[in-house]
């Protein structure tokens, strides 16, 4: 079992590599492609839409075939999606490539999770599932700074042909190791979207959505707010993404015991008004290197701590339907990658590197403002009650 963990966890560490590192390289690719810095930021809201809407969509029209094939449909469409782009002409081409890649990520990831829960007893699903999860976790901490650093010296295109690589390997690995599995009941897109009729379900989401597109709106642009602590350096700038990396994963340790400890509601109160400051002071105060990375340390803890005080939250305003909820949870992310590079390119095209700095701290206000109504609506006698899920569970999901 632990081998087909690890083979899952090697697709997930393709999907986490693809998701993070086309932000460094976006330079380059909007050189090849001979558009602006800005248009080529739209790649990443491309991947990142198509994740978000088909999410729920294949999950209701797949979600009862057998996990297998299902888990080998998802990266060969992952995969031809990165070769669309690694051998684009031109960018439209690049950005159908992004599309269809995002499409076969948001197949794999819920598939692969389930698998793993299904393959392991009941007191070992947690850790199974944190195997798994943990193939994101790495492609952040190693797989991003390294494939920046690739972008740079090898060229943007290489980078993607390793994706495709890794993701060669995972197919193979899952169509010799996997056993067949059952797949799971039946679930029309009507029944999946029904909890956002709840407005507490609603809110919640949406201030997930906007939390992380506060913190998306810089990521996308991370290379130019950057620039002037690194000089352009390809290898500062991928200590500066490693640095975020390791607050990344600080941040992810740290709000399972917060949450845990201190409630969701508590947690994420704390949690929100800091990603907005860190977020905000990213761009504006990375004047030397040190300061680069000190503050990617600081923005990445905040930014990896949003994720699972939410999850318990919209799972607790719908308890009936917990499965669904955390499943568009999952699109809502993908939103706010998407609405993110959006602000950080009108920020950038308005003010440059501050721009992007004044930009997400304009999209945190809106976000800690719906977060407050989020929070008042949620707060009734019932969601006082403890929540079944424990969040060090949570945090490994997330």
């Amino acid at each position: 079992m632990r081998l087909r963990l690890l083979i899952l966890a090697l697709g997930n560490f393709a999907m986490g590599v693809d998701t993070f590192v086309i932000a460094p390289i976006l330079d380059p690719m909007a050189r090849d492609f001979t558009v602006s810095r800005t248009t080529a930021g739209w790649l990443i809201t491309g991947f990142a839409l198509a994740y978000a809407v088909c999410g729920p969509l294949l999950a209701a029209l797949t979600g009862h075939r057998s996990p297998r094939p299902l888990l080998l449909a998802a990266l060969t469409v992952f995969a031809a999606g990165n070769v669309l782009t690694a051998v684009a002409p031109g960018y439209w081409v690049g950005m159908l490539g992004r599309v269809v890649a995002g499409a076969g990520a948001s197949m794999y990831t819920a598939n692969a999770l389930a698998v793993a829960r299904a393959m392991a007893p009941p007191e070992r699903s947690g850790r199974a599932t944190a195997t798994v999860v943990g193939g994101l976790t790495t492609a952040i901490v190693l797989g991003l700074p390294l494939g920046a650093w690739l972008g740079a010296n090898v060229g943007w295109r290489p980078t993607l042909w390793v994706v495709v690589a890794l993701t060669a390997v995972a197919a193979a690995g899952i169509a010799t190791t996997l056993p067949p599995l059952a797949g799971q009941a039946a679930t029309s897109l009507r029944a999946r979207l029904a909890p956002l009729s709840r407005p507490a379900v609603l809110i919640t989401l949406m201030a997930t959505w906007l939390c992380l597109s506060t913190s998306w709106t810089v990521y996308t642009y991370v290379d130019q707010i950057t620039r002037e602590a690194t000089g352009g350096d390809a290898a500062k700038t991928s200590f500066v993404l490693l640095s975020f990396g390791v607050g990344a994963v600080t941040g992810n340790l740290l709000t399972g015991r917060l949450t845990d400890r201190l409630g969701p509601a508590r947690t994420i109160t704390y949690a929100a008004p800091l990603l907005v400051v860190a977020a905000t002071a990213a761009p504006l105060l990375s004047g030397t290197f040190l300061a680069a990375l000190a503050l990617a340390v600081v923005w990445g803890v905040f930014h990896w701590m949003v994720n699972v005080p939410q999850q318990i939250r919209v799972a607790a305003a719908a308890p009936g339907s917990a499965p669904l909820v955390l499943g568009l949870h999952q699109s809502t992310i993908y939103v706010g990658i998407s609405t993110g590079g959006v602000a950080g390119a009108v920020g950038f095209t308005l003010g440059g590197a501050h721009g992007v700095g004044y930009a997400a701290l304009a999209v945190g206000l809106a976000a800690l403002a719906v977060l407050a109504v989020s929070l008042r609506i949620t707060r009734r006698p019932a969601a006082a009650r403890t929540v079944t899920e424990p969040a060090a569970e949570a945090s490994r999901a997330g």
